[in-house]
């Protein structure tokens, strides 16, 4: 019962970074179409030395190119950890409706009473497959690794399985 009320916790958390990005961006960027990114995710789900619950947010650059589009974002856990990133999205359109997302973004981690990953800099590197419905919303499911590139004296990572929920804002 205490995991489901701090992995409900984490979800208030998440939904007040969403309104603070969105209301704080909605003047910054001028392209046609942005996207608010959900996840919810099983954290650790490989190596399953510290499994929790997981949740991400990320703000998506549409039209912007920057070799690839921007991206931000913040994952909290139910052990408390905390990983802010930012880095750069592809968006590889399959077929009309089917999309590829490779991405990757360098951030700080906090572990809390989550998994040590050994080091504050940490590096994501994510797939997404998502289905596009009419609305231009998307479903997905994505598998990411977290580690610190050997930065730090051990490398132990970390793996996240997720379903992302991918919502065009402006």
């Amino acid at each position: 019962m205490d995991l489901l009320h701090t992995y409900f916790s984490s979800i208030k958390s998440i939904t007040l970074v969403i309104t603070i990005v969105a209301l704080s961006s909605i003047y910054s960027f001028a392209q046609d179409r942005n996207y608010i990114a959900i996840s919810s995710a099983v954290f650790d789900i490989l190596q399953q030395t510290d499994p929790s619950f997981e949740s991400r947010v990320e703000f998506r650059l549409g039209k912007v190119k920057l070799g690839g589009h921007p991206f931000s974002g913040v994952m909290v856990n139910t052990e408390g950890a905390v990983h802010i990133y930012l880095g750069l999205y592809y968006d590889i359109q399959l077929t009309d409706f089917l999309f590829l997302t490779p991405s990757f973004a360098p951030g700080l981690y906090a572990k809390n009473n989550s998994k040590d990953l050994k080091f504050a800099l940490e590096f994501q590197s994510q797939i997404e497959i998502s289905f596009k419905f009419v609305n231009g919303a998307r479903v997905g499911v994505s598998f990411n690794h977290i580690s610190n590139a050997t930065l730090g004296v051990e490398n132990p990572g970390v793996e996240s399985l997720a379903v992302t929920y991918v919502i065009p804002i402006f």
